[in-house]
């Protein structure tokens, strides 16, 4: 079905998704608002609720291409669980998500899959080493020095491009764009409460998408809520060895530094630059 919405509401969430190649389904709309918002029942009164899908006007294409890109990215899922089970029994991981295109199941064919990861407070430089390790390894990550992150030569690799530690969950860019990608993410794994939290410290991410907000909190209701351990002798000398080799890691990595945030509890890497 051709929409052309003369709903402000309705237009931006199309608009916005529109920018992926991604037409949405009418709970999709009232799920992705942003303020201000029209209730799921005005929106069925708006809207026909007999379309599968709808994007803005001229843009029928998209419904073929989202069927196509979700069957690529249940290939996809299943590669980064593989991926996933492996880099959990390190033994400070705490979470796992995977981001970007993946996560909406929006991925063309030749897309690397970007991960990101969450780990022990004084563990992340220390974690990041072991797992590129495995990567390399087992051949998965993808190639640092390759600027694209979608064509053959990265088709499948993972992109770890986002690490944090437990003291360190609120993001730091508050946009539109981040609390997209933030409540986009899907989880494959969590030690324990870990995903809760991270919303709960992004609660800045309501005041953009507050239906989206609203019911991932909801669904993790139940959720039991992260608990930090007492600290001890063992965690300074963790902090000692993890500051060790966030120095070393940095020193590797400066040349080729650019708008990325690092430091010894996170590390954004931005997605252009390779530098991961």
């Amino acid at each position: 079905m051709v929409l052309t919405p003369d709903s402000e509401s309705v237009n931006r969430v199309l608009g916005y998704f529109d920018k992926f190649n991604y037409p949405l389904t009418l709970r999709e709309i009232w799920y992705w608002q942003e303020n201000p918002v029209i209730s799921y029942s005005g929106l069925k009164k708006f809207l026909s609720p007999v379309a599968a899908y709808y994007y803005l006007t001229g843009r029928e294409a998209l419904m073929t291409v989202r069927r196509s890109r979700n069957r690529i990215s249940r290939a996809k899922l299943v590669k980064a669980q593989r991926v996933v089970n492996l880099i959990q029994k390190f033994p400070f991981v705490r979470a796992i998500f995977i981001t970007g295109a993946l996560a909406m199941q929006n991925s063309p064919p030749d897309d690397d899959i970007d991960i990101f990861i969450v780990v022990s407070e004084n563990s992340l430089w220390i974690t990041r080493l072991l797992v590129i390790l495995l990567l390399r390894i087992k051949k998965w990550r993808r190639d640092p020095h390759l600027p694209e992150h979608s064509s053959a030569r990265v088709s499948d690799k993972i992109c770890d491009n986002l690490w944090l530690d437990t003291d360190h969950l609120a993001l730091f860019n508050r946009n539109l764009f981040t609390a997209h990608e933030l409540l986009q993410a899907k989880c494959l794994y969590d030690s324990g409460g870990i995903y809760k939290q991270l919303l709960m410290s992004n609660s800045w991410a309501r005041d953009f998408l507050p239906i989206a907000y609203r019911q991932s909190l909801k669904n993790l209701a139940s959720h039991k809520s992260y608990i930090e351990n007492q600290k001890s002798i063992f965690d300074f000398i963790l902090y000692l060895i993890n500051l060790f080799l966030f120095t070393m890691q940095y020193v590797y990595m400066r040349p080729r530094l650019t708008a990325e945030k690092i430091g010894l509890g996170y590390a954004f890497f931005h997605p252009r630059t390779g530098v991961v």
